[in-house]
């Protein structure tokens, strides 16, 4: 892929990705206002678009260094706004364990991330447990947002093992690429 496919900002998938945060206020909304129905077919709008971004993206060779950035880092606001919200609810009773965790996850491959592209110039890419991890943490929000238990729960468990699985992955990653950068 040539330096000027690597730049390009309009792109379908970016737009898909810009989409997706934009359902982060009116999902909010009607979780405030006890209207879940409404809450699930906004969720399932930006579970969508993330799904579609990056399969558009290979398939359309518009892969981007914009949209390696964009689209993790719009999963992120997303979830941990959706999470953010469900914490403070008392309708959803979301633990504090698990919020804890994810925000410790994220900051630490946020840093991470930010090393990589500063020593080596180069956006790393979400890795398939990542992307799984994603998705299923996604589903878990999903179940807990609805009031789906106990499989809300199984499912978080379930996250959790697999978010500790990508991130051990993530962290070979990271480190294969800083000892490139040495040599």
């Amino acid at each position: 892929m040539t330096d000027q496919e690597n730049n390009r900002i309009f792109t379908i998938p970016n737009l898909l990705s810009l989409v997706r945060m934009g359902t982060v206020i009116p999902l909010i909304l009607c979780l405030h206002k006890g209207q879940l129905w409404w809450a699930f077919t906004w969720a399932a709008i930006g579970i969508a678009t993330d799904l579609s971004d990056g399969y558009v993206a290979r398939k359309f060779n518009q892969c981007s260094n914009l949209g390696r950035i964009l689209d993790p880092i719009i999963d992120k606001v997303v979830t941990i706004s959706v999470i953010t919200f469900l914490l403070w609810s008392p309708r959803y009773n979301f633990p504090l364990w698990f919020y804890c965790f994810f925000l410790l996850r994220e900051l630490v491959v946020l840093i991470f991330g930010i090393t990589v592209i500063r020593k080596k110039r180069v956006v790393m890419e979400s890795s398939r447990p990542g992307k799984l991890s994603a998705f299923l943490t996604s589903i878990m929000v999903l179940f807990f947002m609805m009031q789906w238990q106990p499989v809300a729960m199984w499912l978080l468990y379930a996250a959790f093992v697999l978010t500790l699985y990508s991130s051990y992955v993530y962290l070979l990653r990271f480190r294969k690429r800083i000892q490139e950068t040495r040599e």
